[in-house]
């Protein structure tokens, strides 16, 4: 019996049945593998996905661009397998526009090794500030803007995908990989890329904004504001751990002169040149910092007043010593000298203003007894600040 030229299942053979549901079953077990494989590929897409989120989130508050970075290679193990990681980077600088946002503009100079990662033998040995090689991978892909990918001899794959914000490449992740990727991958580690290198961006706009904040432009050194704050810290750390606090307060002698003889723009060299003279005379762990226009003061944790005698006869004779300021608009060379006061005050009576005080007074002593000479002050309470003292000091 026929229906619509269909054969009846009374009309077929038990044999003919039995194919029959054979290539049923098959054809349903091949449904069944296109699902489940369909549904791996989805769960896998998910989970990319979610892991791009979270480490976006995270990334883009990030304050620091080394916390940036380990956030993408954190990421990384739990995206895709790989041998090796690496991110490289351009120095980076802040343009200021007439109008509109600052940016972060890459330099000319070539894109350097930043940090590597190794996932199978842990944390490898990498030359950080290694230049990526002219020809190169990394150097191809941040000029074209896009990923290039490319067969090394060991047989390894090499993929590397530019650091992309603002139409910049402002460097390159590159990846060692022992198979190669699906094109899904791929986009996945470029929207990770993009996403690092507008969080890199975001970073080192905000340190250099605190940079700005915190240093003196000219000089380099910090800045009035910041010198009193780190001050403040170093007396209540000293307080706590029991260590006397010494400050050293100075003043280029007659530095009038040299802006009245050579020009300003020879006395801001002269001034650049002087703050790398005392920056270079102490420690690490001290404090140099620019308190407004040729006056300069140094912090010296833990030093007590013979200290603060040795370390403030080092800096006046390293200013003494330096040569004469030349060209303007006079021949005749200008000799610079400094005048330094000094303080120094146990854990038990310190004070930010009685600290400063004593310096303060020193310092006038240093130039009321003929300048180019170092001067302490030992009293714990000493007399205010003179007036003239006082005056100079909040016109800063």
């Amino acid at each position: 019996m026929t229906f619509n030229g269909l054969q009846g299942f009374e009309d077929l053979t038990p044999a003919e049945l039995l194919k029959r549901e054979q290539e049923r079953s098959a054809q349903l077990e091949t449904y069944a593998a296109d699902l489940s494989r369909t549904y791996s590929e989805l769960r896998r897409h998910l989970h990319h996905l979610t892991v791009l989120h979270e480490v976006t989130t995270r990334i883009a508050s990030a304050l620091d661009p080394d916390e940036v970075l380990a956030g993408v290679l954190d990421s990384l193990a739990e995206l895709l397998a790989y041998r090796s990681a690496s991110v490289y980077l351009v120095d980076l600088a802040v343009a200021v526009p007439a109008e509109g946002p600052r940016t972060v503009v890459p330099a000319t100079s070539p894109p350097r090794l930043r940090v590597g990662r190794g996932l199978r033998d842990g944390p490898t040995a990498w030359s950080e500030g290694a230049e990526a090689p002219e020809g190169g991978a990394v150097v191809e892909a941040m000029r074209d803007r896009q990923s290039v990918g490319r067969a090394l001899s060991s047989g390894a794959l090499q993929l590397v995908v530019p650091l992309l914000a603002g139409g910049r490449a402002l460097g390159a992740l590159e990846l060692t990989l022992g198979a190669p990727l699906g094109i899904d991958d791929v986009r996945i580690l470029e929207l990770l890329a993009a996403a690092a290198a507008v969080a890199l961006q975001n970073a080192h706009l905000y340190q250099e904004t605190q940079r700005l904040a915190t240093t003196d432009a000219l000089t380099g050194l910090s800045n009035y504001r910041h010198f009193h704050d780190l001050l403040g810290l170093e007396v209540q750390r000293a307080r706590r751990m029991a260590y006397p606090v010494g400050l050293v307060l100075m003043d280029l002698d007659h530095f009038k002169l040299v802006n009245d003889r050579h020009g300003h723009p020879v006395g801001d060299v002269a001034l650049r040149q002087v703050a790398e003279q005392l920056r270079n005379r102490l420690r690490r762990t001290d404090v140099i910092g620019r308190l407004g226009g040729e006056e300069f003061g140094a912090i010296l944790p833990g030093d007590s007043l013979a200290e603060v005698a040795v370390v403030a006869e080092k800096l006046r004779r390293g200013i003494e010593e330096m040569p004469p300021i030349q060209g303007g608009m006079v021949t005749r060379p200008t000799r610079l000298t400094l005048s330094l006061g000094g303080a120094s005050l146990r854990p038990d009576e310190v004070d930010e203003r009685l600290l400063i005080s004593c310096a303060d007074r020193a310092l006038y002593e240093a130039k009321r007894n003929g300048r180019n000479q170092v001067r302490l002050w030992s009293d714990p309470v000493p007399p205010a600040p003179t007036q003239a003292s006082s005056s100079k000091r909040r016109s800063v």
